[in-house]
């Protein structure tokens, strides 16, 4: 017998069937997520248990994963599968990186560990049970080394989100796994230039927007950020809003949020000197400025308290 319609059926195009199974398979579970700056560093060539993606933010060195051997400034993002070898170092004054820890595919009998893997461990065949499974994936089981493609400005937006939530929580959230999503997916999709801009200018608007986040606690002058790339500021504003959906201004403000939120997090700074570190003239401004950006007062926010 013939099964009966849905009241209100309307037509539905199913996912391929790739995607079928990431949906299926893919549940992150972060351990471990961090941004900060480090001094010259040199970690020697080990193996992990599970995936780790570092950013870098700024500075430069060399990485060398599953034996490929790559150069590293800011902008450049790796991807490193779990049981590759692989070493890293970062070259003088020092390096500033963010890095996660995590599996693809959580499994409560083998996810619920942490270590700090030590420089030099290259065997961990002691612990089979712990060692994350391949990723049956045409595209992301090939992942390793360097990525390509991506928009460094979005990555960046991602993770510091999963480090701020992770370390908000220090656990694995449905909220973090659900941006370590957003970011698979935007390497997914990086494959694929969508943007209708030129390259050349597609190019401009992200060196401009790596400026505006490099250079947050300073004022912007959007017609000397737009010569510098070679635009006018009527068309500067245009192409900037239509690649980033927000206005550069916008942009400032955001990083400035972003600096603020760490610094209520990780320091110890009160509110007023946090205001000056980020370039606000007073406290009173940037605590109205956070209320309407964040949803809440600095000193609510500091606390932990939830969003209303």
């Amino acid at each position: 017998m013939k099964s009966k319609g849905i009241p209100g059926e309307l037509p539905h195009t199913a996912p391929s069937e790739t995607l079928q199974e990431r949906l299926l398979k893919l549940r992150p579970y972060v351990r471990e997520a961090q941004e900060g700056f480090r001094t010259t560093w040199n970690l020697k060539p080990r193996r992990l248990f599970d995936f780790l993606l570092v950013n870098v933010l700024e500075g430069t060195g060399t990485f060398t994963i599953g034996g490929t051997r790559y150069a590293a400034t800011a902008g450049d993002l790796f991807w490193i599968p779990p049981n590759t070898q692989h070493e890293m170092r970062g070259d003088a004054p020092g390096t500033r990186l963010q890095y996660i820890h995590f599996d693809l595919i959580y499994d409560p009998r083998r996810s619920h560990w942490s270590a700090h893997i030590p420089g030099g461990t290259s065997d961990l065949s002691g612990w089979p049970s712990t060692m994350h499974p391949p990723i049956n994936d045409p595209i992301i089981g090939s992942w390793s080394g360097k990525m390509e493609g991506h928009n460094p400005v979005q990555i960046t937006e991602l993770l510091h989100r999963i480090v701020l939530e992770y370390n908000r929580s220090q656990i694995s959230t449905l909220a973090v796994a659900g941006s370590v999503l957003q970011l698979i997916g935007h390497l997914l999709g990086s494959r694929h230039n969508d943007s209708t801009l030129a390259t050349h200018h597609v190019n401009a608007i992200e060196n401009a927007m790596r400026q505006i986040q490099l250079h947050y606690d300073e004022q912007i002058n959007i017609e000397t950020l737009a010569r510098q790339h070679g635009l006018s500021p009527t068309h500067f504003r245009r192409l900037f809003r239509e690649h980033y959906q927000q206005s550069p201004r916008d942009a400032h403000l955001a990083e400035k949020m972003r600096r603020a939120c760490d610094d209520l997090v990780y320091s110890d700074l009160t509110i007023t000197e946090i205001a000056d570190r980020i370039g606000f003239t007073n406290v009173h401004n940037f605590s109205r400025a956070f209320r309407k950006t964040i949803g809440q007062p600095p000193s609510a926010y500091r606390a932990g308290q939830p969003l209303p």
